[in-house]
């Protein structure tokens, strides 16, 4: 495809943008190099070719410098390493090897070029991979590279293990998978992006703050990762959109060499030290299997990259009936057992050897087009599974039957496609779609059967529906939309771009749909007695229980906003940057007042 036709394309796609919605808070995906090129004694040499090759799959970004010697490689791929070559004619090249990139990252490159009076050998310099303060950054950030994902001890293979390594964030495990608050804001202030797809719970109901986060599985595969961003305060009017902090993400590419690993995670009772004399470890299991592939379709031209993983586990929930404080004992408890399964054909399930179990499917796949140099298209796909039982267990005060437990099953759908093209030798575009779908449903664990509390002295007995979940579900789909215009002019960079996110959201929700009755001893249970509380939830559309109803609350709405910037290099070891952003948020749907 010709150049100028994905000029053409490009700024049709601008005109659309700038002319509809635009929305707030993103990520980012790539980085870039800029710099001044100068003779020897100091003056701006006009025209200098500056190409960048990427080692892994021979990208190539080029550009030449303006009247004043400075120039910019925008909208780069992370990592490495690059080969940078600096040419210009009568002058020797200057070449500066083993370049690595990180996410977000500005590289400086200011250097003065020499005569080429006699023929001599190439220079060559050797850039530090983690060269901070030539990397321009924008405020408080920790990276982390492939190296530190493969390298950092982690049990649960979370973005929150990872996290640790931000020293402003605050890491807790609940049974929704890891919090992570940073800058001591709650989490769902976060905003988490992968390849400029939202992977936030937009809903909110999450304690983990991401998709799926209910069931406790993480949003993504960490062997489908190559890089995170963890921002906190960046001066960077492209990141927005949170009061804690961003964590961007970006997933592996497939190179010219074929690579890829077979994996394997377990844990179970037999990998325990019993430090107890005499105690017992139930039976246990935690396995997470996968595999990644990517390599070259076409050498230097269309790349692959595919991540499956397995997720199962299981962990029990043991009691021990001779700690129960209540009134019942073993006996009294077959009885009831015996009454639910006669009268009432129910089947409670067992109070003693209840289970937690988690089980999930990830899938990553992704293509990588360099169309021509001047324009390279990115796409990824994924998919997420989780199947969750949130086991009840019975402790001193309670006797919980299992058949009551939350069953959750969730699934999340994602697709970015990433534009980057470079227009002439002073404007670059940066073009992100993305869409995620994401379908939860909560429901009681076998148990269509009202939710009953026994009174029992100093205990509880509990059987039938987990009360919460006997009608729940919550639907969300995301759209993203952004873009990023680039001007070169001098020393200046401009930058106009927006944002958008449009979502729409279905959500039911009638706890206590089954019935929720108390029952003041086990006797009155037992002998057929009034409860002595009653309660039952229901919708006045169409008092149907469970997921059929129709009783969904269903709204759309979305963040919309627009900004500019100014990065201003004053001289090589000041940069001032200038910028403003316009945020609102708007709802298609205004509620009704019944």
């Amino acid at each position: 495809m010709k150049s100028t036709n994905f000029t053409k394309l490009v700024l049709s796609a601008m005109v659309i943008l700038f002319t509809g919605f635009m929305a707030i808070g993103q990520g980012v995906t790539n980085s870039s190099i800029n710099g001044q090129i100068t003779d020897d004694k100091g003056e701006s040499l006009i025209g200098a070719n500056v190409l960048a090759i990427h080692g892994p799959t021979g990208s190539a970004y080029g550009n030449s410098t303006n009247l004043d010697g400075y120039f910019r490689l925008s909208n780069m791929k992370p990592g490495g390493p690059y080969k940078i070559t600096i040419s210009y004619t009568g002058y020797e090249d200057i070449v500066k090897d083993n370049v690595y990139l990180q996410l977000g990252q500005d590289f400086k490159i200011y250097t003065k070029m020499n005569e080429a009076a006699t023929n001599l050998d190439e220079v060559v310099i050797v850039a530090l991979r983690n060269d901070v303060f030539d990397g321009n950054r924008t405020g408080a950030e920790t990276i982390i590279d492939e190296a530190a994902i493969t390298n950092m001890p982690t049990v649960s293979r979370a973005v929150g293990d990872l996290a640790r390594l931000t020293p402003q964030a605050t890491i807790r495990e609940g049974n929704d998978g890891f919090s992570i608050s940073l800058n001591g804001v709650n989490n769902r202030y976060n905003a988490i992006y992968v390849d400029g797809a939202v992977n936030n719970d937009v809903f909110g109901l999450a304690g983990s703050g991401t998709n799926g986060g209910q069931t406790g599985v993480s949003p993504f595969s960490l062997d489908a990762i190559e890089e995170f961003q963890i921002s906190l305060a960046p001066f960077d009017v492209r990141q927005g959109g949170f009061a804690g902090g961003s964590i961007n993400a970006i997933t592996r590419s497939g190179t010219n060499n074929f690579e890829g690993s077979v994996y394997g995670f377990t844990r179970n009772e037999n990998l325990i030290r019993n430090t107890l004399e005499g105690a017992e470890i139930n039976e246990f299991n935690a396995t997470t299997t996968g595999f990644r592939l990517g390599g070259p379709i076409v050498k230097n031209k269309l790349f692959f990259f595919v991540n499956a993983e397995l997720q199962r586990e299981n962990i029990p929930l043991p009691f021990d009936v001779t700690d129960y404080e209540g009134d019942s004992n073993t006996a009294d408890l077959s009885a009831l057992e015996n009454k639910l399964s006669s009268e009432y054909g129910f089947d409670a399930g067992s109070y003693t050897d209840n289970e937690t179990f988690l089980d999930s499917d990830k899938i990553t796949a992704k293509l990588d087009w360099n169309a021509n140099n001047n324009n390279k298209l990115s796409f990824r796909y994924s998919y997420v599974s989780a199947e969750n039982v949130e086991g009840r267990q019975s402790g001193p005060r309670n006797i919980n039957y299992t058949q009551g437990s939350e069953y959750f099953v969730s699934k999340t759908n994602t697709a970015a496609l990433e534009w980057n093209a470079i227009i002439g030798s002073n404007m670059a575009n940066n073009l992100v779609l993305a869409y995620t779908g994401v379908r939860d449903d909560r429901d009681p664990f076998n148990a269509e059967f009202p939710s009953v509390t026994i009174q029992d002295g100093r205990g509880d007995i509990r059987f039938g529906a987990e009360p919460f979940s006997t009608a729940n579900l919550l639907d969300q789909d995301i759209f993203t939309v952004t873009n990023n215009f680039e001007i070169y002019k001098g020393k200046h960079t401009f930058m106009i771009g927006t944002h958008n996110e449009f979502y729409s959201v279905a959500n039911l929700f009638l706890a206590f749909n089954y019935g929720d009755y108390r029952f003041s001893s086990m006797e009155d249970f037992m002998t057929d007695q009034t409860a002595n509380r009653f309660q039952r939830a229901y919708s006045l559309v169409d008092n149907v229980t469970g997921d059929d109803s129709q009783a969904i609350a269903a709204f759309g709405g979305g963040q919309f906003g627009i900004y500019v910037q100014d990065e201003f290099q004053a001289s090589d070891n000041l940069k001032l940057t200038i910028g403003i952003r316009a945020d609102s948020p708007f709802f298609d749907d205004t509620p009704t007042n019944d």
